[in-house]
Parts: C-alpha cells; sequence; structure tokens
C-alpha cells in the first residue's frame, strides 16, 4: 500500500528532520494528556527548543519553513511579522493537543515508534504509546478537545484496530481486518480518526481494510455505534459542535445526533482532505480534474456553496487561520522544464496564502503545514 495516499505522506514526512542542540527530557507528570499505555523501552523523543513562551490567545501554525529544516511552532498572530517559537529535532505527524503542549510520532532505526506529547512551557516529554509493528495506518491517530483522550489505529502485521485510550484503560472501539495489498489511490482513499468539538462522540473514516467505515460514528458516553457506512471518504469534524462531515457519490453529506445525515454539496462534488476553519464558516479542500492536477477552494458550511480560489494547480489546502489558506503548486507537466513523470503530479517548491475575505493569493515561505492552534474560535 503506498502511503502516499494520506494528506499526512503528501507534504509532512519530506518535513521532520532538523538537529537543535538540546536534550530531550521525559516527564512523568500529568499533563494535558491521558495516562501512557505500559511500555519497554521505546523510542527516545526527540529534542524541543523554545526561544519564548506563547502568548495566551496567539494563533500558532506548525509548520516548516524550508526544504530539509525542521518543524516549528511558528506564531501567526500578526501574519506580516511571524516568529518562530519553538523547534523540534525530528520526529513526524505533528498535531496540537491544546496551545502549549505538542504531539508527535518518533520512530528509530530497530523498527520501534512511540507517540509523545512535549510541554512547550518546559520542553518536557511526556510518553503517551509505543509500539514496535509499524504496520498500516500507525500514523492515523487524534486527541480528545480536552486532552484527555486518544484515539487512535494499532496495526499487528497487514491488521488494523481502532482504540480509544485514557486514564480508564485501553479500549478496542474496533477491529478494522486485514489491509489488502494494493496501490491505493490518493484521491479517493483516505484514513482519519476524530473527536466532535463537543467531545461527545468519536469518529473513524478509512477506505483501505475490507470491513470499510466510511465513516463510523461511536458515542463516547457507551461506546455505542450510533451512524455508520461503507460509501463515504474525505470527512472532517466542524470546528464546533458535533457534525461529521464526508463526501460520498450523492456529494458532499454531514451528519449530527439531532437530525442524520442529509446533503451539503450536491452529486458530483469530490472534494480531496478537507480542512474545517477554526470559526467554522470554511471548509479547505482540493479537487482534481480529469488530468489528475489539483485545484484548492472552500466551501461555505451556512449554503454548501463550494467556491474555488486559484485556477493554477495546488495542493494540501488547509487554515492557517480562520480567513488564511496555505496550500502549496504543482507542477505543469509539459514544456521542457516540467518536472513530472509516473504517479501523481510533482510540487515546483512554491507555496502560497489565501486571503478568503480579501480573496488575494501571496507567496508563503511554509514549505509544508502540519496543524493550526486555536482548533475552534
Amino acid at each position: 500500500m503506498r502511503r502516499t495516499a494520506l494528506a499526512a505522506a503528501l507534504f509532512l514526512l519530506a518535513a521532520c528532520t532538523g538537529s537543535p542542540t538540546a536534550t530531550p527530557t521525559t516527564s512523568t507528570s500529568r499533563t494535558a494528556t491521558v495516562t501512557p499505555a505500559a511500555t519497554a523501552s521505546p523510542a527516545p523523543p526527540v529534542a524541543t527548543v523554545c526561544t519564548s513562551q506563547i502568548p495566551a490567545g496567539d494563533q500558532l501554525a506548525l509548520v516548516v519553513l524550508a526544504k530539509g529544516s525542521p518543524v516549528v511552532v511558528r506564531d501567526i498572530t500578526d501574519i506580516a511579522h511571524p516568529i518562530t517559537r519553538c523547534t523540534f529535532a525530528g520526529g513526524a505527524y505533528y498535531r496540537f493537543v491544546d496551545a502549549t503542549h505538542v504531539s508527535y510520532i518518533v520512530s528509530d532505526t530497530s523498527g520501534r515508534s512511540a507517540l509523545y506529547v512535549v510541554d512547550l512551557s518546559n520542553s518536557s516529554n511526556r510518553l503517551v504509546r509505543s509500539w514496535s509493528n509499524q504496520g498500516s495506518l500507525y500514523w492515523v491517530y487524534a486527541f480528545s478537545p480536552d486532552g484527555n483522550t486518544l484515539t487512535y489505529l494499532s496495526s499487528n502485521g497487514d491488521k488494523v484496530a481502532w482504540h480509544l485510550l485514557s486514564a480508564s484503560g485501553d479500549v478496542t472501539l474496533s477491529d478494522l481486518g486485514s489491509i489488502p495489498g494494493r496501490d491505493a489511490d490518493p484521491n479517493n482513499d483516505d484514513a482519519m480518526v476524530g473527536f466532535s468539538a463537543d467531545g461527545k462522540y468519536v469518529a473513524i473514516e478509512q477506505t483501505f481494510s475490507h470491513t470499510a467505515s466510511a465513516p463510523g460514528i461511536v458515542r463516547l458516553s457507551d461506546h455505542k455505534l450510533v451512524y455508520s457506512r461503507t460509501d463515504g471518504t474525505m470527512a472532517t469534524w466542524a470546528s464546533t459542535g458535533a457534525t461529521l462531515y464526508y463526501r460520498t457519490t450523492s456529494g458532499v453529506l454531514s451528519w449530527d445526533a439531532t437530525v442524520g445525515s442529509r446533503i451539503l454539496v450536491p452529486q458530483g462534488f469530490r472534494w480531496i482532505h478537507p480542512w474545517t476553519s477554526a470559526d467554522g464558516l470554511r471548509i479547505a479542500y482540493v479537487d482534481a480534474d480529469s488530468n489528475g492536477y489539483h485545484y484548492p477552494g472552500y466551501v461555505q458550511t451556512a449554503d454548501g456553496q463550494a467556491i474555488r480560489v486559484s485556477t493554477r494547480p495546488r495542493i494540501g489546502a488547509a487554515f492557517l487561520t480562520p480567513t488564511l489558506m496555505w496550500y502549496a503548486e504543482e507542477a505543469i507537466c509539459s514544456g521542457a522544464n516540467a518536472v513530472c513523470g509516473l504517479g501523481e503530479p510533482k510540487l515546483t517548491g512554491k507555496t502560497y496564502i489565501y486571503d478568503v475575505v480579501a480573496r488575494t493569493e501571496s507567496v508563503s515561505i511554509i514549505t509544508a503545514f502540519f496543524d493550526s492552534w486555536p482548533h475552534s474560535v
């Protein structure tokens, strides 16, 4: 299976090295995250260097600023004068747990992997879970809004299971079966887990196993499956309440506990890797044309209107802030200087920020994007 089928693998894996001269520390004290699972000899955490404290309420982004450079916490409260607050020496699959805690996965040469949370106020790392068999979809995880519960996918060989880990223990929500050996379609295959913004539900959406969950929604109070289907993909939770958006052949649908499932964008619209804005008003996406090129846009959640923001190929669209979208440029496969070949369109190395209010596109120095904070406003 090609791991490049997931959004993370499109941009993020190449941006996970660096060498700040600090020694990583591991904390056993309670932070904003779950109690760590029992483990022996986990892969060690990465070093984190923070040069300044993060003011309360600031707008943050986990990004890379140059190819081959480390992941950093970038304070973009004043987008014209951003500040690098922290730098990480390695790791991958970075997420904000809250404004001062960041999670990441690290692997070593012996095949061990671990999920850590680092406290940015003192650069101490806390182990959440570790494993030795990377297998399939091991990088799919998410924390609850309060940071006290983790949902993740584990793998044993080609068999995958969906978990819920908290101070109460590790619960298997579903055995997903095996992942067949096949090439993945990055425009249609996807895997995600995540919590509703109100913390009442957890969802899975994956198209890889024989028992596809596309999506499945579980109520956290009793672990009851409240909604499921097998024909969806490319799901994301709303940034407020408990509304899940996902794509089917009928268009983009939404689900909530009150009205159930209904159509947001009609049949024919095929978004790829949607990303909800923190204010809940828009969902960034890319869609693909018949030649495989991708174009960025956003859907207005109030009326389902899909607005394309560029006529040039762009990929990886996500919201840095409620009104600023980031994306990367794809190369056109024609002409003497084309950077193309087999597989997906290649990147040119240029990236952009689009202002949905001013309707302007500007060049960005961000070369890869992981996450932004706050997740809701």
